[in-house]
């Protein structure tokens, strides 16, 4: 009997050294096998141990894997039923643009009369910098044949004067005191013929211009066809477009009639 408590004394002093050695010298699974050498007390410990080591957690993965190119085209063609295919207003607010260019440039055509537009495209070096003429001038018609130009800020009038004789208008500004007075010579009918053969060219690019927007409208719409569209909207669609780029080109065209008439009557 006294043996066997001796023994089993010497069992549980030899536990906690294992136990010390565990946690403070020799690696887990060391330790693990020297406790298995003990008894069945020592077996339940090596198991918590075993159970307290971290576990390392894995995401599942998702069935289906990845998505082919085919059904990712499929579902960014997908389209809201009540979203419009092509934003019309934003559409003919581009091609509105290019008629207001097309305008600009109509009116900066010298045709032998005064008209302030003609100085629109003068830069006027100053000393930190360039300016526009119409920002730090005011331009207005004297007369017929002269425009006049008072700079809002005194002194500025030879710097105005230099920039209008250097701007390649074919212009010779002359002086006034604190203003600017520029003569606009009579068109000759060798002159008058130039200007509206140009007319020819202005008038091809604005209508290129107008119909490279109609033709990213109807990009978008062959996009939106392509998602289960009916084919009557889409011939729907088609005809307001093709509708709205008439429009503008004909409102090119009478810019551009206008502008002759203006020429010949020079």
């Amino acid at each position: 009997m006294a043996f066997r408590v001796l023994v089993t004394a010497s069992a549980c002093r030899l536990c906690r050294v294992g136990v010390a050695s565990l946690s403070m010298l020799a690696p887990r699974v060391a330790s693990a096998a020297i406790l298995s050498r003990l008894d069945p007390t020592t077996t339940m410990l090596q198991r918590s141990l075993a159970q307290s080591q971290p576990i390392r957690m894995y995401a599942s993965k998702k069935k289906g894997g990845k998505k082919s190119g085919k059904q990712s085209e499929e579902e960014t063609e997908k389209r809201d039923p009540d979203e419009d295919p092509v934003d019309m207003d934003k559409m003919e607010k581009h091609m509105q643009v290019r008629l207001e260019r097309l305008t600009s440039d109509l009116q900066a055509l010298r045709v032998g009369r005064a008209n302030p537009a003609l100085l629109n495209s003068v830069r006027v070096q100053l000393k930190g910098g360039t300016a526009s003429l119409t920002d730090i001038a005011l331009v207005t018609v004297k007369d017929a044949h002269n425009l006049l130009v008072i700079p809002n800020t005194f002194g500025e009038h030879t710097l105005i004067d230099t920039s209008i004789r250097n701007a390649g208008l074919g212009l010779n500004p002359r002086l006034d005191k604190n203003a600017v007075i520029v003569p606009v010579p009579k068109t000759t009918k060798e002159s008058r013929d130039k200007l509206i053969k140009s007319l020819g060219g202005m008038a091809e690019q604005t209508r290129v211009q107008i119909r490279k927007v109609r033709h990213d409208a109807m990009r978008q719409l062959k996009a939106a066809a392509k998602a289960s569209m009916p084919k009557d909207e889409v011939r729907s669609w088609e005809k307001d477009i093709q509708t709205a780029t008439d429009k503008y080109i004909a409102k090119a065209e009478e810019l551009l009639k206008a502008k002759a008439r203006d020429i010949e009557q020079a």
